[in-house]
């Protein structure tokens, strides 16, 4: 076996025989004018058929053009110097070179037209840049921003020629003595993105493993012999952005536990501490608090979780529906950051036993978030739940929601009803306000008066007024509905139908020529009208006021990226009644969709429009399985019946229409 390596001391080869005894050469840079090892990167990809030649050769003649292009060339061809200009600073340079000595050297035509005032320093400097980057460019980039390659597939190349493992990074773990080894700037400038120590070695990812330059400085600042592995550019830079941002984030968790450990605290101290604390925003645990919530945010998290548990605590985020863990910290952790988010929500510090409910608002150049604080006392020690209520992610309209065209335009049709009553169903965490707020958003274009009654106002809009009830001093949904259908309203949106006052004063309103949106749970549309009848609701105020009833999952949607045919348990095709034949996709997890397999979230629904036939049927006696069948005969598509739709079509996995089944 044979292993070359390259650096700026020269070539060195090592062959290793089957009798373990090795052999070393050595050629010192200065005795090698040039050199090549097997077959060149181009000549490789022809091979392997990922070029063709005719298309290699164009990429290498635009490199070899690129790479002779001078300064002078770049300004004129962007416009920012005139030809004249250039042939006039060509000219002062050719007269000073005939004129140079060693004590006053020619000017270089860069410098001579800043002199000339033909362009500033800064405009120079930039385009210095640019022809630098393109002298440096690879064979393999010209290749791709030709549209006739992969990255992948060059780096995969690359790494066969240099003898190193090709990784992809979305899915590695890296470990944090390892990212201390290489300050962040050095890794973005390098591309180059440290893993792991590994027999005393730094294992080192990066994008070209004949740069000495970059193996040299990396040695440098690890002090560390390196083995290398190759990835492409783009992995590195997600890897990068990943890694250091957890290192900060360790780093928090470290300071803030280290922090409890040194002062032995009193419950008078700790308080005192926490107020300290609340006022200093370079404290840990303050940081640490800021940073995870922060960074929820930017993630489109919905939920973050503290979870108590015997010896350590979890901080967990809902991404997608999904918990995911993102880190356990100790135990001693746990009521510093219970008590720093109950100053965020305006709590009460002192009080463990109850549970409380608080609220916040982040407010940033970039976003404005509600935050909903729940926070309860267990046997491990309190939990804690902060909901994020992102208006500039939320907000969506109809054409968003999933629909199909013949669902939308019936949606829609109830939109623009005058009066009656439209039912949004489905359990907690089923998307409702989100389809709430895209039929808000469709009423708004008719300019009516739109007044809505919220526990709690989760998106601010525009153009309507928004009450939030508060039970506390006895503000209820019942008394607020009393109060706002003397402001003349035309639309009433009611965050949700929970008891039987409620349900009558909206039915009643929806029959004095109101429309009525709002929310209840049941498990299926059909269980609404018989729920309402259960509150007391008259059988005949339903008829004249129902409009439709919407009744929703949300399935997770499969990564694009990383979708590939999905293994399907036999059980899970007999339940849902699908042969074994046919094939199903699932993703399989990559830096994109953080390993899940998938990137957002669609409805799964089913819409039960209120039929003349179904308004005949209605009694106190009627029973849900009587209203689905007849639903179902007036061209209601079930919900189970619509999930597997959006499987066949790719856009989520059978396994996630196998959770939200309704049968």
């Amino acid at each position: 076996m044979s292993k070359l390596f390259v650096d700026r001391a020269g070539i060195h080869i090592y062959k290793l025989f089957e009798t373990r005894h090795m052999i070393r050469l050595f050629f010192p840079a200065c005795s090698v004018k040039t050199s090549q090892f097997g077959d060149r990167l181009g000549e490789a990809l022809i091979k392997q058929h990922i070029v063709q030649e005719k298309v290699l050769d164009e990429a290498l003649t635009l490199q070899t053009r690129q790479r002779k292009k001078r300064l002078g060339d770049y300004l004129v061809e962007a416009n920012v110097i005139e030809p004249i200009a250039l042939e006039h600073a060509l000219a002062i340079q050719k007269q000073e070179s005939e004129e140079a000595t060693q004590e006053v050297p020619a000017r270089k035509i860069g410098e001579i037209l800043v002199a000339e005032g033909a362009l500033s320093q800064d405009r120079l400097d930039e385009f210095v840049k640019t022809q630098q980057s393109n002298r440096a460019k690879k064979i393999g980039e010209y290749l791709e921003n030709m549209g006739v390659s992969d990255t992948r597939d060059i780096q995969i190349e690359l790494a066969k020629k240099a003898h190193l493992p090709f990784i992809k990074l979305s899915l590695y773990k890296a470990e944090q003595n390892a990212i201390k080894l290489v300050p962040k700037e050095v890794a973005e400038k390098y591309q180059a993105v440290p893993l792991q120590i590994h027999n005393g070695r730094l294992l080192v990812a990066l994008d070209d493993p004949f740069n000495p330059e970059t193996i040299d400085t990396l040695q440098f600042v690890s002090n560390m012999h390196l083995e290398l592995a190759v990835a492409t550019t783009e992995d590195i830079t997600a890897a990068i952005n990943r890694f250091y941002e957890e290192a900060m984030f360790h780093k928090d968790v470290t300071d803030a536990e280290n922090l409890q450990k040194v002062f032995n605290l009193d419950n008078k101290q700790k308080n005192d501490l926490l107020e300290i604390e609340g006022k200093n925003s370079g404290a840990p645990v303050v940081r640490l608090v800021a940073k995870f919530i922060l960074d929820a945010i930017k993630k489109n998290v919905s939920d973050i979780h503290i979870r108590p548990k015997e010896e350590t605590a979890d901080l967990l985020f809902r991404i997608d529906g999904t918990l995911v863990k993102i880190r356990t910290f100790s135990k001693s952790l746990l009521n510093p950051i219970i008590s720093r988010i109950k100053i965020i929500g305006k709590m009460d510090i002192s009080e463990r036993r109850l549970p409380q409910d608080g609220g916040a608002q982040v407010s940033d150049k970039d976003f404005k978030v509600d935050l909903r604080i729940p926070i309860i006392p267990t046997v491990e020690g309190e939990s804690a739940v902060i909901r994020i209520l992102n208006s500039q992610a939320g907000l969506k309209s109809i054409s968003d929601l999933g629909f199909n065209e013949f669902d939308a335009d019936i949606f829609r049709n109830m939109m623009h009803k005058s009066y009656g009553m439209v039912l949004v169903t489905g359990p907690t965490g089923s998307g409702k306000s989100t389809t709430l707020y895209a039929a808000l958003k469709e009423v708004i274009t008719r300019n009516l008066n739109v007044i809505t009654v919220e526990n709690p106002v989760e998106f601010h809009i525009d153009g309507i007024e928004q009450i939030q009830v508060n039970t506390v001093p006895g503000y209820t949904f019942a008394r607020a509905l009393r109060h706002i259908l003397r402001h003349d309203p035309d639309v009433i949106m009611i965050g949700e139908i929970r008891d039987e006052e409620t349900g009558k004063i909206a039915v009643e309103s929806a029959l004095t020529g109101h429309l009525v949106l709002s929310k209840l749970h049941t498990n299926d549309a059909a269980g609404a009208i018989t729920r309402l009848l259960e509150m007391g609701v008259d059988p005949f105020l339903l008829n004249g006021t129902l409009l439709g009833v919407f009744t929703q999952r949300l399935v997770k949607k499969n990564c694009p990226e990383c979708i590939d045919v999905e293994e399907v348990e036999l059980a899970v095709r007999k339940v849902l009644g699908v042969s074994e034949d046919e094939v199903f996709y699932k993703g399989r997890g990559c830096e994109g969709c953080r390993g899940t397999g998938y990137q957002g979230r669609i409805a799964a629904y089913e819409l039960l429009q209120f039929s003349p036939a179904l308004r005949k049927m209605i009694n106190a006696a009627i029973t849900t399985q009587e209203v689905h069948e007849q639903a179902v005969k007036d061209g209601m598509i079930p919900l189970t019946d619509n999930a597997p739709a959006l499987a066949r079509a790719k856009k989520t996995s059978l396994q996630e229409v196998y959770r939200v089944r309704l049968e």
